[in-house]
């Protein structure tokens, strides 16, 4: 998962409204979001190394995750960062708790970003900033680097998720929110640690191309039951959407 923009409105009608683009190498073996059997979580599968990126679960949890590319960019690591959201979503352990048991093995994980939720609270740590925060309500951003980093393409992300509101998943507004595949200006392109021509490629919000890409995007809501609608798109090398899912989960449910 490379980029997600997420509105946080506890106590309104509708407190989650996600939208998340997953970009990747499009040869990767993957599995398009589903039921995983005997885990109670719905999420797409990694086939290469067994995990997911984004995932929920019947008891209203949810968990987000994407690399962090300064900084990490040419290291190897021991564990599948992957298996952090599948870890979380499938156990019945507490962000409190698995936040710690987490840091403790830190250093196993190459770089990442993960959003933890319970239907009530979200949580963000991250490899950069263990400590974590709980997130006050608002609109914010996330794609290769710490949270809220203003990106070119996650602040374009934000401007868009203000136009969703509280309508439904087939509004209007929400059709548009990370499909644009502009690049930025070669002046407002962060420096990662990788060439300029690969900085630029990625500076769009879906990114085309035939070997790497945006392979799907993933949007949800949260209601104030905690119950979950989501709904996925497979894309195309063009960044068009060739197949779409969308499952519905009575959040609370143990």
């Amino acid at each position: 998962m490379c980029l997600a923009v997420f509105s946080w409105q506890p106590g309104s009608a509708v407190p989650l409204k996600l939208v998340a683009n997953r970009d990747e190498f499009r040869q990767r073996p993957t599995q398009a979001m589903h039921w995983w059997p005997d885990q109670d979580l719905l999420a797409g599968k990694d086939l290469q190394a067994g995990g997911t990126w984004l995932g929920f679960n019947r008891r209203g949890a949810f968990a987000l995750l994407t690399n962090i590319r300064p900084g990490f960019i040419g290291l190897s690591s021991a564990l599948s960062r992957g298996d952090l959201v599948r870890e979380f979503l499938h156990g019945r352990t507490g962000i409190e708790a698995y936040h710690r048991s987490v840091r403790a093995r830190l250093d196993d994980y190459g770089g990442f970003n993960l959003v933890l939720g319970d239907g009530q609270r979200l949580f963000y740590f991250s490899s950069v900033h263990p400590t974590g925060q709980w997130l006050a309500p608002g609109i914010h951003g996330l794609s290769n680097d710490s949270l809220n980093t203003p990106w070119p393409k996650t602040e374009l992300a934000k401007q868009q998720m203000c136009a969703w509101h509280e309508a439904g998943l087939q509004a209007k507004a929400r059709q548009t929110i990370l499909t644009s595949t502009a690049l930025a200006p070669s002046h407002q392109l962060p420096s990662t640690g990788i060439p300029l021509d690969w900085e630029q490629s990625l500076s769009a919000q879906t990114i085309v191309g035939d070997d790497y890409g945006t392979r799907c995007r993933t949007l949800a809501r949260q209601l104030r039951s905690g119950a979950f609608e989501v709904i996925e798109h497979q894309l195309d090398a063009q960044g068009q959407i060739i197949t779409s899912a969308q499952f519905s989960l009575a959040g609370g449910a143990d």
